[in-house]
């Protein structure tokens, strides 16, 4: 990311008390800048300058460090606690809230539990509740802290309530419950302001409840929350009892969060390898995805060597193959990223799956019959003006090199629209899986179609 001229400014000044170990001019400076605007200047910092930025707040203002953490993406924060060591991640993250805390400490894997061990013991035991429930669950985002208040409150008292409560977490919504804690209603507080003080709050709440369970998956979550245009969905356990609340910036975290896995996904690796040094490592994430383009290539190998013949007798044919497997394979992308889009997004539903995949083989029909003719009248005039073959011959090359194209765009346009949802259906995560498929079935299928009507039409 560009820095402007504001960020410049405080990135040579960030430098510039780093190199004079002035950390309190640096976390003065600190508090006058939003945490949000903080973020890009410490991507340009080095290892070790990011380093003494986080000790020093974890010594002197763990409060502003806990702010400034949260916006650092997932991998940047795991990375920054765990050089700074049990006590100074402990140091931050008691004063993140619950949710970020856990979603971090999950992260850390094995240097979680002496992280733990060194937070505050009030802190440790909100932190632990969340972790007992799945990763990516309502249940592992939710924040625990929610207000809630029992349906024979009156306005007045609600009212009076708040006030007390001073700083409550998402007070857009009141959450009513009944004497089990079980969520019976809800109120905004703009509906709360409008009614006398002595009404009470189940007279006037509404009962048209949209909830999410503790287990119910992040990202399903995100889609409800955006579906209603909810600031916050509330989360109930399996008995229906009211647990905490998901608010509308843990869901953006989470469809930013799930969009860059999908993107780091389907190029055959994972946002880990941004902050991971070791080369030996990242060739071992990124192997498993290459290897299935590997195998697919050697298979068009031997389907091209097989009916090598043609190839021989009119070599021009050979030029033309590139752009007819580069073509398919660009076309089944395509379908697979719209495809895998829909089921992120929920457009595609198991009523519609059919329709998705005709509209793909739709689309796929009129691209390829229409560069299908291109590229078969480019070959032509190659052909005619090089003087190679005569004109009649010329017309049967355009034929195959048009129609093996139309055919390699539709058959990869098909496998990129079925296999994500082939892969959904047997719950195999298919941004991680459809791509290479995709590319292997195209290499596959647009050499054996191209080889296989040049040999009829040309040497039968």
């Amino acid at each position: 990311m560009t820095l402007d001229r504001r960020q410049k400014v405080v990135l040579e000044s960030v430098r510039r008390f780093l190199r004079r170990s002035a950390f309190g001019h640096l976390i003065n400076l600190m508090a006058k800048t939003r945490p949000q605007d903080l973020a890009p200047i410490y991507d340009t910092l080095t290892d070790r300058e990011q380093l003494q930025v986080f000790r020093a707040l974890a010594d002197r203002d763990q409060e502003l460090g806990a702010k400034f953490l949260v916006e650092l993406s997932p991998g940047e924060g795991v990375a920054i606690l765990r050089r700074l060591g049990p006590s100074g991640a402990a140091a931050l993250l008691n004063r993140c809230a619950d949710d970020d805390a856990a979603g971090l400490l999950a992260a850390l894997e094995d240097d979680a539990d002496a992280i733990l061990e060194a937070m505050k013991p009030e802190e440790k035991a909100a932190v632990e509740q969340l972790l007992i429930y799945e990763e990516e669950t309502a249940g592992r985002i939710m924040t625990p802290d929610v207000f809630s208040l029992h349906e024979d409150t009156t306005v007045a008292q609600t009212i009076a309530h708040l006030q007390a409560q001073g700083d409550v977490e998402m007070a857009f919504y009141l959450y009513i419950v009944d004497d089990r804690q079980h969520l019976v209603g809800v109120l905004s507080l703009r509906e709360l302001l409008l009614h006398p003080p002595s009404t009470r709050l189940s007279e006037i709440m509404g009962t048209d409840l949209i909830t999410v369970l503790v287990s119910t998956d992040q990202e399903e979550v995100a889609q409800v929350a955006a579906k209603y245009d909810l600031l916050a969905i509330p989360v109930l356990d399996e008995q229906g009892r009211l647990v905490g609340m998901v608010t509308i910036d843990d869901v953006i975290d989470v469809l930013r969060e799930e969009a860059t896995e999908d993107i780091f996904k389907m190029a055959g690796t994972s946002e880990e390898e941004r902050h991971e040094p070791s080369i030996l490592k990242s060739a071992r994430m990124r192997s498993p995805w290459l290897l299935a383009t590997f195998v697919g290539g050697n298979l068009a190998a031997l389907i091209i060597g097989s009916r090598v013949e043609s190839m021989k007798v009119i070599p021009v044919l050979a030029a033309f193959l590139p752009i007819v497997l580069g073509m398919g394979g660009s076309a089944g992308n395509q379908a697979a990223i719209v495809t895998i889009r829909g089921i992120a997004t929920g457009r595609i539903r198991h009523g519609v799956v059919a329709k998705a995949i005709l509209r793909e083989l739709g689309v796929a029909s009129l691209m390829g019959s229409l560069y299908g003719t291109l590229v078969g009248l480019f070959s032509y005039g190659q052909l005619y003006l090089r003087g190679e073959v005569d004109p009649g011959s010329s017309l049967w090359v355009c034929g195959v090199v048009g129609v093996s194209l139309a055919c390699s765009m539709m058959l990869a346009t098909a496998g990129g629209a079925v296999f994500p949802l082939l892969l959904d259906r047997l719950g195999i995560d298919p941004a991680v899986s459809t791509t290479p498929f995709v590319s292997t079935m195209t290499d596959v299928m647009g050499s054996l179609v191209y080889v296989t009507l040049a040999y009829w039409l040309l040497l039968s």
